[in-house]
């Protein structure tokens, strides 16, 4: 690293076995940290030295972690909790208490500051349990700066800080407007490549390819309410800003040319949304023939079919749908969309007739859920029999309304922040109005396997990715995740 290092941003590691229990070893992802990438170069172009200390992808441990920090004495140190979609945020927690701890105990001299999505939905309460010197609410890029350029505290906005042993704060930092001008690049130089992986289900027709990944967003923000998503605590605002296609494709360039990445993730919450964004991005990569393999967010009700077959040549092979549910009471609920059952039939139909797979995510234990609709959820999932699914549990994740909303009604939340991890063993879920968390997650559980032990799914896989590909999945299945609630 640079010596008299003015920033140095952090990606926690040294929890992945809490996070993911056994499933850690092979079947989950490590994720490149695109928001400290871009939050490196927008300060480095400011003419500040800053480096990134991915400790996830480095496989360290919290006090190997810390060791490095504290031996490279950085002006400020910004440990970025950032997961690559909202609700990855909160699990990541139990490591930034742990090494914010580690950090304080070595008595060093460096200031630090949280951000990222789990910091903006709760700052107050994490300045207040956690041993850091700052959180920065919102986007944090003019946060860091101003703290950078050593302004009085007052004056830096989206800053929360101790005063006379009391808690005062900042109004947000006004959300960047043109991304193309104000965030122009990514550091990606700073990253350790080889070191990340891709999802297993990605790569199922490549098992072999996983290490040459990357993710990237080509937007930020969302214009829907999701009543289950935190995406919001970010920005504040329900709105998309895009970056021009231009831009998407000199990413993608780079991480192909310098990198040599094959498998990309887009990480915004909804790629396939605005034509006019995402259709001259694939034909850019089109144009480039890169052989690309990239799996993006789409919803049901912003599909069109005119636009599947060029999403395909452009090298989209996975399109992940947020289905939630099988009951349209209880998507009703829950603010998403307003899409009927033959809605869903019918854009899985042409999805997978224009060659392109799906990833399909279903929440079992929402608010209105019961034993009757869970099932319903399962048996839609069955049907549909896309080539992957998600099969997760209601969870309030702080910054949701879902979260405000338990809160409210004083329904008992996780004790400790690797309690929000669905594969963790201290997890807990939402009950419903009608069942205990604990039914939620059993059944959670009996489905994820019925799912993927199903003969028909794994004849599928099969026809579609190969041998390896089943065997894999059949692995996968094997492993029984213990859980606190349920007795184990």
């Amino acid at each position: 690293m640079k010596s008299n290092l003015d920033l140095l941003l952090v990606n926690v590691g040294g929890v992945r076995g809490k996070v993911y229990q056994i499933l850690a070893n092979e079947f989950s992802a490590i994720e490149p940290p695109f928001w400290a990438a871009l939050t490196a170069s927008f300060i480095r172009s400011r003419g500040y030295n800053v480096e990134i200390l991915d400790a996830n992808a480095d496989n360290l441990g919290i006090e190997e972690t810390a060791e490095i920090i504290v031996e490279n004495n950085p002006n400020l140190i910004n440990i970025v909790v950032y997961g690559q979609q909202p609700a990855a945020s909160t699990q990541l927690m139990h490591g930034v208490n742990l090494l914010c701890s580690e950090i304080k105990k070595r008595n060093n001299k460096s200031a630090i500051i949280l951000t990222g999505l789990h910091p903006s939905a709760l700052p107050e309460r994490t300045l207040r349990e956690e041993e850091c010197d700052f959180v920065g609410e919102g986007e944090g890029f003019h946060t860091l700066l101003r703290l950078l350029q050593k302004r009085e505290l007052p004056q830096i906005p989206g800053l929360w800080y101790k005063e006379d042993g009391k808690i005062s704060h900042n109004p947000r930092a006004q959300n960047i407007q043109d991304l193309d001008s104000e965030l122009p690049d990514v550091a990606w130089d700073l990253l350790p490549w080889g070191k990340y992986k891709a999802h297993n289900w990605q790569c199922l027709d490549d098992l072999t390819s996983r290490d040459r990944y990357a993710s990237l967003s080509t937007s930020l923000g969302c214009p829907f309410a999701c009543t289950f998503c935190s995406i919001h605590a970010t920005f504040g605002e329900r709105k998309i800003r895009n970056w021009s296609p231009e831009w998407v494709l000199k990413q993608i360039d780079t991480l192909v040319k310098e990198y040599g990445v094959k498998i990309i993730k887009i990480i915004d919450e909804l790629f396939v949304f605005k034509p006019e964004h995402f259709m001259p991005v694939c034909d850019g990569l089109i144009e480039r023939d890169y052989g690309l393999n990239i799996w993006a967010y789409a919803r049901v009700d912003t599909i069109k079919e005119e636009y599947l077959e060029k999403l395909r040549r452009a090298g989209f092979k996975w399109l992940c749908l947020g289905i939630e549910s099988g009951s349209k009471e209880v998507r009703k609920s829950v603010l998403k969309g307003r899409f009927e059952q033959e809605d869903i039939f019918s854009v899985v139909r042409k999805i997978k007739d224009a060659d392109i797979n799906i990833l399909g995510n279903y929440l079992f234990g929402l608010p209105e859920d019961d034993m009757d609709s869970m099932q319903e959820t399962l048996d839609l999932a069955i049907e549909l029999q896309t080539e992957y699914a998600n099969l997760y549990c209601a969870t309030a994740y702080p910054g949701s309304k879902l979260y405000e909303w338990a809160i409210a009604e004083g329904i008992k939340l996780p004790d400790s922040w690797i309690g929000y991890s669905q594969h963790s063993y201290e997890y807990l879920p939402l009950p419903t109005k009608k069942v205990s968390a604990a039914e939620v997650l059993r059944f959670k559980d009996k489905a994820f396997h019925t799912y993927f032990t199903n003969p028909a799914y794994l004849d599928m896989v099969k026809r579609r990715f190969g041998l390896e590909a089943r065997e894999h999945i059949q692995r996968m299945t094997e492993i029984k995740l213990r859980r606190r609630l349920l007795g184990d």
